[in-house]
């Protein structure tokens, strides 16, 4: 029994059935991932931790999205995992995807890579963004475009590259220091 397969039709059935249902997938699917994006840009300015550690905090999420999305790019490069729609019948799907390979989920990547990168440093506002990067990942599924282990895979890529990064705050943090305190204005900062 093929249990990715199994858990990829138990989601992808919801589909189908629920017009609502079926457009907020299809939205958290393909354009949740922006409103991540955004939050995290927008986390530079939000108060509640010192600024220095706010910053470290994107710093860390956008070097982690750029790291993940092209460690995703190698592994894809080298193992072609087909889509669900590629290879099974009676798949539910909602949005229209190129037959590209599969694994790991790009969107899961990019989304837990940034969220994790936040959390590391501003836990509530990271949390926000986890559960996020959770609903993509759910949505890819409903939408018959990932199988679950695609964007367990995304999010283990993600969260780990992330998570490793977290030596680097004394680099990110002399960064800052010698470049952004000094040439951006204080407002922006």
């Amino acid at each position: 029994m093929d249990l990715n397969g199994s858990l990829f039709d138990a989601i992808n059935d919801l589909a189908g059935h629920v017009t609502v249902a079926d457009e907020a997938m299809k939205f958290a699917a393909e354009y949740v991932i922006f409103a991540v994006f955004a939050l995290v840009a927008a986390s530079w300015f939000m108060r509640g931790v010192s600024g220095e550690s706010r910053r470290i905090a994107v710093y860390t999420a956008v070097l982690a999205g750029a790291l993940a999305i092209a460690t995703v790019m190698v592994i894809q490069h080298f193992y072609v995992h087909q889509r669900p729609f590629v290879g099974r019948t009676g798949v539910v799907l909602l949005i229209n995807r190129s037959a590209d390979a599969s694994f790991p989920s790009e969107h899961a990547t990019a989304a837990f890579a940034v969220a994790t990168g936040i959390a590391t440093y501003r836990l509530r506002y990271g949390l926000v963004l986890l559960a996020l990067a959770v609903l993509i990942s759910f949505a890819r599924i409903y939408v018959g475009v990932h199988y679950p282990g695609d964007v367990l895979g995304g999010a283990a890529i993600g969260g780990g590259v992330a998570f490793m990064l977290r030596p680097a705050r004394r680099a990110f943090a002399w960064l800052d220091r010698m470049i952004v305190v000094r040439i951006v204005p204080a407002a922006l900062r």
